[in-house]
């Protein structure tokens, strides 16, 4: 219950209360008072009354005294009139009136006057007795219509009285409701400030004590975001090209080579010839525009290609990585970068480019990948022809459509990762899919890449939702399952519905969904991916940011995502002293900071994971906790463990 709603309960039973006994002191009071004065009325009247009858019934004419009697009686103020004396009597009764107050307010309100006697003498001797008793009903009805016209005087002064009272009330709330909307802001991630100061001394000291906090906590996330990104730059980023420097790019190539959702890619080299005579024509200064116009030039041609990052591995050396690529996809992306970029290093006044490619897989060591990519690099210069590992053929189209066909004919099957939190409790279960190729099943990162080349992602990612709610249906789990969104799924207009039909059927059977997005995603189209989040809260589908960078964190400031996964390499190298262990706990801290949650993922060591716990991480994912297990595996333990 809200404050001002508990104040205005109190107001309103204040008021009642007072209305209620002010009406009812009103009605007791001329209640009282009428019974005073019918009572007055009927002493004087049968006072009255019985002096002028006195003469008459002294000569004993009892016929005038009848019309007498009746002459009173017909005014209609009294209930019964009685004349009794000398053996006669005379009585009337007045009968029920036309109109009379309702039964229950003549229940709660009784006017009752004793009836009055005079004694008729004539000289020293009692002829007769007058007893008068007087008729209330006109009095009760009387006093109806004045606690009537009371009660709704009473009840609008009462309603005036609530509504100037609400409006005083929410006048002096409103500085704590901006102060709880302030504090509502800080932990989604939005510094609100109140500009117009209240009048009263406490609200004014909140306001400007709200308004301080904001501006403290403002100042110390954006002095966070800083620091991650100058430790970052001075690490990981190349200062020529803002580009991934070598460590980054080996440290990359590594957290691929391990990472068991992705069984394969092309390691592509980039050598620029000829630098060393540009150098000594033109000087020193002239390499920096070459090889910024060289790195934009590649960044706009791996543009098309999913999931490809660039590094700087030297002065004249770049890596491109491409997870999930098959040499014969790349083939013709290949000749394409090549033909571009010999254009403009001719033009800069440099000899040639060279491309060299190394398949990896998983398993393999960086050293020994880099080690046969030096090797074809140095057939490349000699002009030798590379050796038969390396010829590939282009993969037309057509060839890529039936292969992802191939892919997509079959229903994945669905593995879940739990991630787990400080107590060993499931945060969420990360939902897996391996799609079949008709000879074994395949990790999705070489299926998603192929969908994003032939523009079908949205397909895979309907696939996988189709699957898993059938999974739900036929094995009921009570947990939150996470599905990866690709770029175009989560961008498209169809998203927010679409999951939103889903959850409402997952939860159906007990279980709710939530998704997990790309970093890469939102630092490509980040105003998209904004709206795109804030449509799914609404739908009450929470929202993960994957693959987390410093480059990631900063975004969190206006993105309102329930938490996020930090990039796998953290959790790699972690035992590496240095970049990526100063690197954590910041990242971790700002993340804290906003109120959103932080995971590391890729946790394949027991020790790595203490230490993670030790920099107060919210969950953990990978082989070092559990590895994925069959849908229906989790599904008994679930009701097992209920």
């Amino acid at each position: 219950m809200t404050l001002f709603r508990l104040l205005l309960i109190c107001l309103v039973l204040l008021v009642a209360s007072l209305t209620a006994t002010t009406l009812a002191l009103f009605v007791r009071g001329s209640q009282e008072y009428l019974v005073t004065q019918l009572a007055s009325h009927g002493q004087d009247t049968a006072t009255s009354f019985g002096l002028s009858l006195s003469p008459v019934l002294a000569g004993d004419d009892w016929v005038l005294a009848e019309s007498m009697v009746d002459a009173i009686f017909d005014r209609g103020d009294f209930a019964s009139l009685t004349l009794e004396g000398g053996g006669r009597r005379l009585e009337r009764v007045a009968g029920t009136p036309p109109e009379v107050a309702p039964a229950w307010f003549r229940q709660w309100v009784t006017v009752q006057v004793p009836p009055r006697v005079t004694e008729i003498n004539a000289g020293w001797r009692l002829v007769a007795t007058l007893t008068v008793t007087v008729n209330p009903q006109p009095a009760i009805l009387h006093l109806y219509r004045v606690t009537r016209h009371a009660l709704m005087v009473a009840l609008v002064v009462a309603l005036l009285a609530i509504v100037s009272g609400a409006w005083i009330l929410r006048w002096i709330l409103a500085p704590l409701k901006s102060a709880q909307a302030q504090a509502e802001g800080l932990r989604r991630r939005r510094f609100i400030r109140q500009h117009k100061l209240p009048l009263l001394t406490e609200l004014r000291a909140l306001t400007l004590t709200m308004n301080r906090m904001v501006e403290n906590s403002e100042q110390q996330y954006r002095h966070q975001c800083k620091r991650i990104e100058q430790l970052q730059r001075a690490s990981f980023i190349d200062a020529e090209t803002g580009l991934g420097n070598g460590q980054r790019g080996r440290d990359r190539l590594d957290q691929m080579l391990n990472d068991r959702e992705l069984e394969y890619g092309v390691l592509v080299q980039v050598h620029l010839s000829g630098l060393e005579q540009l150098e000594h024509q033109l000087g020193l200064a002239a390499q920096q525009p070459l090889i910024q116009g060289v790195s934009e030039l590649m960044r706009q041609q791996l543009a098309r290609l999913p999931l490809a990052r660039l590094y700087r591995m030297g002065q004249a050396d770049f890596w491109i990585l491409l997870p999930g690529v098959e040499a014969p996809d790349w083939a013709a992306s290949g000749e394409q970068l090549t033909a571009a970029l010999n254009q403009q290093v001719t033009l800069a006044g440099a000899t040639r480019v060279v491309l060299a490619q190394q398949p990896f897989h998983f398993g393999q060591s960086v050293t020994e990948v880099e080690q046969q990519l030096h090797l074809q690099l140095q057939r490349r210069l000699s002009g030798a022809a590379e050796v038969p590992e390396a010829e590939v053929e282009r993969a037309d189209l057509s060839v890529q459509r039936a292969r992802l066909a191939r892919l997509l004919e079959r229903v994945p099957r669905l593995l879940l990762q739990p991630v787990v939190g400080p107590q060993g409790q499931p945060l969420y279960y990360e939902v897996l899919a391996r799609f079949f190729d008709g000879q074994c099943w395949r990790a999705p990162a070489s299926v998603v890449v192929l969908a994003q080349r032939l523009e079908r992602d949205q397909q895979v990612d309907l696939l996988v939702l189709e699957a898993l709610l059938a999974q739900v249906k036929q094995q009921p789990l009570a947990a939150t399952l996470a599905v990866n969104l690709t770029a175009a799924s989560l961008l498209s207009a169809q998203c927010a519905p679409r999951l939103g039909r889903v959850g409402k059927q997952l939860k159906a059977f007990g279980a709710s969904l939530a998704v997990e997005i790309p970093e890469q995603a939102l630092l490509e189209h980040p105003d998209g991916v904004r709206f795109a989040v804030e449509q799914l809260l609404q739908q009450g589908i929470p929202v993960w940011l994957d693959h987390v960078t410093p480059a990631g964190v900063a975004e969190l400031e206006t993105l309102p995502v329930t938490g996020i996964k930090l990039d796998p390499g953290y959790s790699r190298h972690l035992n590496q002293q240095g970049s990526y262990e100063s690197l954590l706990p910041l990242m971790v801290t700002a993340a804290h900071a906003r109120g959103v949650l932080v995971v590391a993922e890729q946790v394949e060591e027991a020790e790595v994971a203490e230490r993670l716990w030790g920099h107060q991480v919210d969950g953990l994912q990978g082989f070092a906790l559990t590895k994925p297990r069959p849908f229906t595996e989790v599904s008994a333990a679930d009701r097992s463990d209920s």
